[in-house]
């Protein structure tokens, strides 16, 4: 397994190529860590494995706290799956909803079977198949990222709320 601990966000150029959601998981929450203004995400199911652990929620949490500029913004082609398991990250977002929005892709996008995540623009997880964790990343290809980016651009610009994706905190 691949270890992150000495990458910093914006620095490292090398090109990983990841097999597991050990590796995912640990490269997405040391870049929201290193991260001061958004997180992009594009995930069928919002990889439980990766994104609904408390390392990653916390690091979400001190990310958006500590600059009201902070945007969450992730995409999610199947959200009935996620609102019926529940999710860590579904129920930060009810405390922190002017940080974190969810959107479900057009019917254009509903066969989308990609993950992507993206820091700052900057460093990206990209993985071309959701049911593998086989995928690359880089903590420092902003050229990349903005392919990346454009993608989610697109899509973002062509969804939804949904309504599934809502919690409502008392």
């Amino acid at each position: 397994m691949y270890v992150f601990d000495n990458y910093q966000l914006g620095s490292e150029d090398e090109l990983i190529y990841i097999e597991s959601s050990q590796e995912h998981h640990s490269a997405a929450t040391l870049m929201t860590q290193q991260s001061h203004r958004e997180i992009n995400i594009i995930s069928r199911e919002l990889d439980p494995l990766v994104y609904d652990v408390p390392e990653f929620i916390d690091s979400v949490k001190k990310m958006v706290l500590s600059n009201r500029r902070s945007k969450i913004s992730v995409i999610v082609i199947e959200p009935r799956a996620v609102a019926r398991r529940g999710h860590l990250l579904l129920e930060l977002a009810a405390s922190l909803p002017t940080f974190i929005e969810f959107r479900t892709p057009g019917k254009e996008y509903k066969h989308f079977n990609e993950s992507l995540f993206v820091a700052d623009r900057t460093g990206y997880v990209y993985r071309n198949s959701a049911e593998r964790f086989e995928g690359s990343l880089s903590f420092n290809d902003k050229r990349k990222a903005k392919v990346f980016m454009n993608v989610f651009d697109e899509m973002w610009n062509r969804s939804t709320a949904d309504p599934n994706l809502r919690r409502i905190s008392l």
